[in-house]
């Protein structure tokens, strides 16, 4: 059994989604998402985003073979400062239930505020929790595509277009990339 955590729904297709689709052939797949990242786009409702982002994370999800997904529901920009006792404890019965063997994060040379919390939440939990699977991290390259290190590379030349195919999805977040069309054609 595999968790998958990140911070907003689409990080774990950004960072680690050809890995997870072809883990996901072999083993099963839980993700948490801990905020529904409703801040963007800002012009729009935040809860038409959550909707929307939801609905594209489940869809996204089943591209890649995460079977189920489980929503923390946490303020987005605001995971640090949300993640209470309460919050821990259904994080602790999502892996009491699953007990995974393989645990994926966020790096801690990811620079996105939201991503560097759930590495740290993630670092404590495990700690607690004494857990002993193994530990992946990952990164966004948006973030950090300066300094990437590698501890460990899959090779998802077999499953790379599903990781495409999943993160066409989110077609909620693309909204900045319409104009640079024009600039790459």
């Amino acid at each position: 059994m595999i968790v998958v955590c990140a911070a907003h729904p689409d990080d774990e297709v950004l960072g680690a989604g050809a890995t997870i689709a072809k883990l996901a052939e072999e083993e099963e797949v839980a993700s948490i998402v801990f905020s529904y990242g409703q801040n963007w786009p800002f012009w729009k409702d935040k809860e038409e985003v959550m909707r929307m982002r939801r609905k594209e994370a489940r869809k996204a999800a089943r591209i890649l073979g995460i079977k189920e997904e489980h929503f923390l529901g946490l303020r987005d920009g605001k995971i640090e400062e949300d993640f209470t006792p309460d919050v821990m404890k259904r994080l602790k019965e999502i892996f009491e239930e699953k007990k995974p063997d393989k645990v994926f994060y966020h790096s801690s040379f990811d620079g996105h505020r939201d991503h560097l919390a759930v590495n740290s939440i993630m670092n404590r939990f495990l700690k607690m929790i004494k857990y002993e699977g193994e530990v992946y991290k990952f990164e966004i390259n948006l973030w950090n595509w300066f300094n990437l290190r590698p501890f460990k590379i899959f090779d998802v030349s077999d499953t790379f277009r599903r990781k495409l195919k999943a993160l066409d999805v989110f077609s909620s977040q693309w909204v900045w990339v319409a104009p640079l069309k024009y600039i790459m054609t």
